[in-house]
């Protein structure tokens, strides 16, 4: 399977506030590129279905981790399933956001048990976070059996990957 590669912008766009990635295998050397291209991301909404990529992020970026000025105050994650390789995704960002305010988790509805929220917890390293003020939000608002049906007229102009239809879900787990 080839990778997705991300040419490097002579200059920076930072115009660009909010991203939306959507990727089989997700990749945190990718999403990095992307954030590269344009720093002033606040807002990463990212869906990936797939295993994803390991992500070695602690032995391979640690010089990166020191200079990087990660904005972002909001991710949200469609179809998060829970396995390693998400989870260490995650954890890069719980650990070195310094200015999120929000991560919200959409799971499957039959994951969807304070059980699986309290051993997230402990796998995304949620008291370490970077951010004090950071709220991890886990809730039931995706399924694998239902796509995301939503018309144009529901994308809003200020964030249009936001949603402004009523969620599934009717549960939320907020962790802290």
């Amino acid at each position: 399977m080839k990778r997705l590669s991300v040419d490097r912008l002579t200059t920076a766009v930072c115009t660009v506030k909010i991203l939306a990635v959507d990727m089989h295998a997700l990749s945190l050397d990718t999403v990095l590129d992307l954030m590269g291209c344009f720093p002033c991301l606040e807002k990463l909404y990212i869906q990936s279905t797939g295993p994803g990529n390991t992500n070695f992020w602690r032995r391979k970026h640690r010089t990166l981790i020191r200079s990087l000025d990660i904005r972002l105050k909001t991710i949200v994650w469609r179809c998060y399933r829970g396995i390693k390789s998400h989870a260490d995704f995650a954890t890069f960002f719980v650990l070195n956001a310094g200015v999120l305010e929000l991560m919200t988790f959409e799971v499957d509805v039959e994951d969807f048990n304070e059980e699986f929220c309290a051993q997230h917890r402990k796998m995304l390293q949620v008291d370490s976070r970077a951010s004090r003020g950071a709220r991890i939000r886990f809730t039931s608002d995706w399924s694998y059996k239902y796509h995301m049906d939503f018309s144009i007229h529901d994308l809003g102009p200020a964030d249009p990957f936001e949603r402004t239809y009523p969620l599934k879900g009717d549960i939320t787990f907020v962790l802290c």
